[in-house]
């Protein structure tokens, strides 16, 4: 017997795509069946997350709402905030204006006051010094007083020795 190594070979070969066809059908059959539990996790998912974001959507709308309601509040509340603060401009200036004339009056007043005391206090000063010297002249016209008779006597008496 004479073997053919070509039938060989295409046996061997036939052999081969059999066992390659059997398992490309039982990866598929498998890949259908995770294509299956895929499907039925997105069908599952879909119907879980599509009322989540229903529910998103209504809270995002009652957030907007809300947020316009905050802007209207903050936009009033920057109106009053204005308002307030003019008024209180005004208030300042009216208040500062006659502030700053009593502190220009007090501040002539002080001056005044420092001038009176120092005109005083010089004029006290000048009298002072004046009594000082009518009474240094006193006390020379006393002296002299004093001294004068006796240089007065002095001579009589030399006259009537002599």
């Amino acid at each position: 017997m004479d073997i053919d190594w070509a039938d060989v070979l295409r046996g061997a070969l036939a052999f081969f795509l059999v066992i390659v066809g059997l398992g490309i059908a039982w990866a598929c059959l498998r890949l259908g069946g995770l294509f299956g539990r895929v499907s039925k996790t997105v069908n599952r998912v879909t119907d879980e997350v599509v009322p989540i974001l229903s529910k998103a959507q209504t809270t995002m709308d009652g957030i907007n709402t809300e947020i316009g309601r905050v802007d209207e509040i903050m936009q009033t509340a920057v109106a009053t905030t204005k308002g307030a603060e003019k008024a209180v401009g005004t208030v300042s200036k009216a208040v500062s204006a006659p502030v700053k004339r009593l502190s220009g009056l007090a501040a002539g007043m002080q001056e005044a006051v420092a001038t009176f005391k120092s005109r005083r206090a010089a004029e006290r000063a000048a009298r002072e010094e004046a009594q000082a010297a009518e009474a240094v002249a006193a006390a020379r016209d006393a002296a002299d007083a004093v001294t004068a008779p006796q240089d007065v006597v002095a001579p009589a008496a030399a006259g009537a020795d002599g």
